[in-house]
């Protein structure tokens, strides 16, 4: 169903950014493009106060502030595993998914080590979910179909996947509920990423942006329902952008339409 076109320009609106990690803010390098981090670090010290810009990513805390460093003292906080933990202060993890279920996913990963897959050089660090990251040169996208269709009667967890990783997610969770944590009801939701474990956030959002090397198959899951505009437009509920811009630099471009006709 389309979204119902309808202004999000208004003085009382709050606008929750999140902001995906590998392939959006970090390049191929996981490093912020060169030349972006004076530009990135001026945009959210400078930011307006109705604009709260969150780290959005499958990773855990300690992983983003070892890639970020002092950067991510300018973030309003973080979503980390896939929005299964939130992180409001950006020093403490709150996990959000129940014992039970955590628990059933600590035997699968168990499960899925004790497999020795050739296409895995090693699983993560993760408190609720399995990232299983692939060696270089293999097709995630392949790997995923093997492990989708390995727990697809699983009712309790799905599979997704990024540029670098499959990851298994407990059922319910995604990055647009660890978003929509933060903003709650009355906040507006944007979603800044470029891969298909980000398709959730895409689809829900009220507002989308996407870098210039964003998936082929996102943009086609977003037309269906989305209507793509330029940047010289003010958006709307249900548009989305694409820049021209690769990773760090169309996360720059994004923001800086965001905050030009969000005030």
């Amino acid at each position: 169903m389309a979204w119902k076109m309808n202004t999000l320009n208004n003085d009382k609106n709050i606008y929750h950014v999140g902001i995906d990690l590998h392939g959006t803010l970090l390049n191929h390098e996981e490093k912020l493009a060169p030349g972006s981090e004076e530009l990135i670090v001026d945009l959210l010290k400078n930011k307006p106060d109705n604009i709260k810009v969150y780290i959005c990513t499958g990773n855990d805390l300690l992983f983003i502030k070892r890639k970020l460093g002092k950067i991510f003292d300018f973030f309003d906080g973080a979503i980390l595993e896939t929005g299964c933990v939130i992180s409001g202060d950006r020093e403490e993890e709150t996990v959000l998914v129940k014992k039970d279920i955590i628990d059933r996913i600590k035997l699968l990963e168990l499960e899925l080590k004790s497999k020795a897959y050739p296409q895995v050089y090693k699983f993560a660090r993760r408190l609720t979910s399995i990232s299983l990251f692939t060696n270089f040169g293999e097709s995630v996208s392949g790997f995923f179909e093997v492990i989708h269709n390995e727990l697809k009667d699983l009712d309790f967890c799905r599979v997704t996947y990024s540029s670098v990783a499959v990851d298994i997610i407990p059922s319910g969770f995604d990055k647009y509920s660890g978003l929509k944590f933060f903003a709650g009801n009355d906040g507006i939701c944007v979603g800044i990423a470029d891969a298909m474990n980000d398709i959730e956030m895409l689809k829900k959002a009220d507002l989308v942006y996407l870098p210039g090397n964003s998936d082929a198959k996102v943009i086609d899951i977003l037309l269906e329902t989305r209507k793509k505009q330029n940047f010289e437009q003010k958006f709307q509920k249900g548009d989305f952008f694409v820049s021209k811009q690769e990773t760090t630099f169309g996360v720059i471009e994004s923001l800086k339409h965001l905050i030009k006709f969000a005030q």
